[in-house]
């Protein structure tokens, strides 16, 4: 009884064995990252799970497979940088700096003031002394005429020019500006002051005068901007050569309806050299306005020129000379103020539209009708006047564009 006893127990033992996995299970099996547990059913990874017969036959074996590292991903290298000593570009440009090229165009209509020292141009010999004054330079009044003003702008690498920011080059013209009067007497006491017309024919006791006075300017600037911000405003500081070219051509004609006519003409030309100094503020008003206000001011050489002459009978064969021709030239010290009022209007990234006001001052020139000499003597005409002034002023619309 007790053997067989103990066999039972054995045969018990050994079946129950062949009906466990004879193989242990790894702990990263029986529990996934985090602590929960891993179902039953669930094969791990590295393991390939071979089926046999049903729960009556052999038992079900869990064998490993080999085991791979994880594949590992080596980040790609950047090619190393090589040193090109043959390369050109500034650090500014590699720090992400481009130079910048600007420009604009306005049509100028702009208005004249100032003709001269009032003078007497012309009398009427039948009224007394004092209150025999017809016509004077002071009742010459100039028309208001169109030019036009062209600006190109560079911005330079700053570190092939470290003192200027930009360079500006720009060129305005005035043309055709006249002053024209006229008086007449049907009974011809009409006559110019002074022994010249006291000597002629057709400037006493004559039936018209007509005086005629053109002029015209020109402008070229090359300017430094030295520029820096002020909270959202920009100021431009301005240095640089300008060059101011002012001609002019005052002609008194006298016309006698029985004899004929004859011209008095002067001639003067201003050619002013010189630095300038200027400031531009820029402020933006809206997202698409913006204000900017531009001064300057200089003192230049004047290299003045003048000629006259006076002549008799023009129209005849030989026509008697009052005057032979006479030339003077000398210099003086002239003086420039300058003022610029825009309105700027963002049409793209690329252009914008310009509307202002301009106002320039200018003194210490030879003014045609300052040149006048009505004596009669050897040295008559040959004096040079250079205390004129003038006021220029008007309006401007204009395109601007940045590239």
């Amino acid at each position: 009884m007790r053997c067989s006893t103990i066999l039972a127990v054995i045969s018990a033992a050994l079946f129950l064995s062949a009906r466990s996995p004879a193989q242990d299970v790894p702990a990263w099996f029986r529990q996934a990252p985090g602590g929960f547990p891993t179902p039953s059913f669930v094969t791990p990874v590295g393991y390939t799970e071979l089926t046999g017969d049903s729960a009556d036959g052999p038992a079900q074996v869990l064998t490993a497979a080999p085991l791979q590292a994880p594949a590992t991903t080596v980040p790609a290298q950047a090619p190393l940088a090589v040193e090109n000593p043959a390369s050109t570009v500034s650090p500014s440009i590699a720090n992400g700096y481009c130079p910048t090229t600007y420009g604009y165009f306005d049509g100028l209509y702009w208005h004249r003031v100032g003709t001269g020292c009032d003078q007497i141009l012309a009398t009427n010999t039948a009224l007394p002394p004092g209150a025999d004054t017809v016509l004077s330079t002071s009742n010459l009044h100039f028309n208001g005429t169109g030019g036009f003003r062209v600006l190109v702008g560079w911005r330079p690498d700053p570190a092939c020019c470290p003192l200027c920011c930009a360079w500006e080059a720009s060129y305005w013209g005035i043309f055709g500006w006249n002053a024209n009067q006229t008086v007449r007497s049907s009974t011809g006491e009409l006559a110019i002051p002074g022994d010249l017309g006291l000597a002629s024919n057709n400037f006493f006791l004559t039936n018209m005068i007509n005086v005629n006075y053109q002029s015209q300017m020109n402008n070229v600037e090359l300017n430094c901007v030295k520029s820096c911000c002020l909270c959202c405003s920009q100021i431009d500081f301005l240095c640089g050569f300008r060059y101011i070219n002012l001609n002019e051509t005052l002609t008194i004609t006298g016309t006698d309806f029985q004899e004929g006519t004859s011209n008095y003409n002067v001639h003067t030309d201003n050619n002013l050299y010189g630095l300038q100094l200027g400031g531009r503020f820029t402020r933006p008003l809206t997202d698409l306005w913006s204000l900017q206000l531009t001064g300057k001011s200089g003192l230049f050489y004047n290299d003045v020129h003048q000629t006259q002459q006076a002549t008799d009978f023009p129209n005849n064969a030989a026509p008697f000379s009052l005057r032979d021709r006479i030339s003077a030239r000398g210099s003086a010290v002239a003086a420039l103020g300058e003022l610029d009022f825009i309105f700027i209007r963002m049409i793209n990234d690329m252009w914008s539209l310009r509307l202002g006001y301009s106002v320039i001052g200018l003194g210490g020139l030879a003014l045609a009708p300052d040149q006048l000499d009505f004596t009669d003597t050897f040295t008559s005409g040959s004096r040079l006047h250079t205390n004129g002034w003038i006021l220029v002023h008007g309006g401007l619309i204009g395109l601007q564009a940045r590239w």
